[in-house]
């Protein structure tokens, strides 16, 4: 009969972590994926290219031998700006003065100099910006600018060391979103296949376009874009970027360096409606566990902004340094879905609704799930690209879903849905996978918590798609109710 699919005991919120010095190791690496993560990111921003592709080897082994789907997603760094190579660190109180300069006019005997590789930066300063360095902890005014140098008032007490994050908030620098480093990138996520690349400091659609263009160019189709939502021309832009990318990042940390602290809740709550209004799948990144980073638990507050964004329909929950660098990277990861275990069951997430005007494909898969849902029944999708599967579970039906195909790299890029679980399938035609989910349905290969299962496959050319109902009863599938033939006008 082979290996028993078993739809229960996942949570439909999925969990992904990143991984870094603390679990590029294959035992920490299957830990983790048996304790719940789906989804595993690589930060380009650190580590060398050795480094990623020992981690796309672990991923990839422990995929093989626990016979699941893991969704690989490599981060690009993006055009951020650091300060540069500093010999000591720069130590001001708040209200002492301290100077912004060109990298080939620092001098090593100025304690209150800070030099800037990017000389962008110094053109666009104006007296009154606020800058932001070390991730937000150090913060200063600028008193004034020029393009030789700028003198910066610190509004908190600071230790600046070498190589520390600069943004100007509120500000969108004139920086290439793509530079020739981030190319050779790209070529090295294409040929790795990776399911997702995450662009950085996205600023409108074009950026998303740009990014697609290379994508193919390489041949990496099958490679999705998840646009992350970190500066505010991406927020300003926000409904084109959500329909350009495949995906969309609520990336909070950046948000809260280029915007008031108390205005990230909005914003997180603003992108992941207008995900879902679209039917786009979103994550949530960004000091969801932190403390964990130290501990060995969360604190309380912790836990309550995990249920609040479950509560919002996310799809996925991200750690970053959690698991990147933390002391407790696999003890996050339960934690994580301990939360989302006691808290999802009571959630009715937010549905997106259809426009009678949306086209048939997308008014087919709104029918299945509804039919689903009347039914109290699950769905098993049999799909090639996995689009159809996708535009189903963007209207986050109460059911379970199961997509199928015989193509490995459709069901890994699944894997960031909600409520969406996968299995392989040999069947290379729509009947013939269809056939194949009915007689693993009726086996007993795969089980399912509801009474009845509705089967569907993706919508072709042809004016005929198969809609199937099955009926399990007590005996995981006893008789077949009947078959319904959905025709498009």
């Amino acid at each position: 009969m082979g290996k028993r699919f078993m739809i229960q005991g996942e949570t439909r919120t999925k969990i992904a972590v990143t991984i870094g010095v603390a679990s590029r190791n294959r035992e920490i690496v299957r830990e983790m994926v048996l304790a719940g993560a789906r989804i595993f990111r690589i930060n380009f921003s650190h580590g060398s290219v050795e480094e990623w592709r020992e981690s796309v080897r672990i991923v990839r082994e422990i995929e093989a031998e626990l016979g699941m789907h893991l969704a690989l997603v490599g981060d690009l760094p993006g055009p951020s700006v650091r300060v540069g190579i500093l010999d000591e660190p720069v130590e001001v109180k708040a209200g002492e003065f301290v100077r912004l300069v060109p990298l080939n006019k620092a001098h090593g005997g100025d304690e209150k100099v800070i030099p800037l590789p990017n000389e962008v930066v110094l053109r666009a300063l104006r007296r009154g910006h606020v800058i932001l360095m070390d991730d937000g902890l150090a913060v200063f005014e600028v008193e004034s600018a020029s393009a030789s140098e700028a003198v910066l008032k610190a509004l908190t007490d600071a230790r600046i060391s070498s190589r520390k994050s600069m943004v100007v908030r509120g500000r969108d620098l004139d920086l290439p979103t793509i530079s020739s480093r981030e190319v050779e990138i790209v070529k090295f996520a294409a040929a790795e296949e990776f399911d997702y690349i995450g662009l950085s400091y996205v600023r409108g659609e074009h950026d998303v376009a740009m990014l697609r263009g290379m994508l193919l160019s390489l041949g990496a189709e099958q490679t999705s874009i998840i646009a992350k939502i970190e500066v505010p021309a991406a927020v300003k832009n926000l409904g084109e970027i959500v329909d350009a990318a495949d995906a969309i990042l609520v990336a909070r940390g950046d948000l809260g360096m280029h915007f008031p602290l108390e205005e990230v809740p909005r914003l997180q709550s603003m992108i992941v409606r207008k995900s879902i209004e679209r039917g786009k799948p979103v994550i949530v990144a960004t000091q969801l566990l932190g403390s964990m980073i130290e501990n060995p638990v969360p604190t309380r507050s912790e836990v309550v902004d995990v249920v609040a964004a479950v509560s919002e329909g996310v799809d996925v929950l991200m750690l970053t340094n959690e698991t990147a660098v933390g002391k407790y990277p696999v003890e996050a990861v339960k934690w994580l879905r301990k939360i989302i275990e006691r808290y999802e069951p009571g959630i009715t997430p937010p549905r997106r609704s259809v426009d009678p005007k949306e086209d048939i494909r997308t008014r087919f898969a709104y029918g299945v799930a509804s039919l689903a849902e009347s039914l109290n029944a699950a769905m098993l999708v049999y799909t090639i690209s996995g689009r159809t599967a996708q535009r189903i579970a963007g209207f986050r039906p109460s059911v379970s879903i199961i997509a199928a195909s015989p193509i490995k790299r459709t069901l890994r890029r699944l894997m960031l849905l909600r409520g969406v679980e996968t299995i392989e399938v040999s069947s290379t035609s729509y009947e013939d996978g269809l056939s194949e989910l009915e007689k693993k349905i009726m086996g007993g290969e795969i089980r399912v918590k509801e009474p009845t299962v509705v089967l569907t496959y993706g919508m072709r050319e042809e004016l005929v798609h198969l809609v199937k109902i099955i009926h399990l009863g007590s005996g995981a599938g006893e008789h077949q109710l009947g078959e319904e033939s959905a025709q498009t006008p």
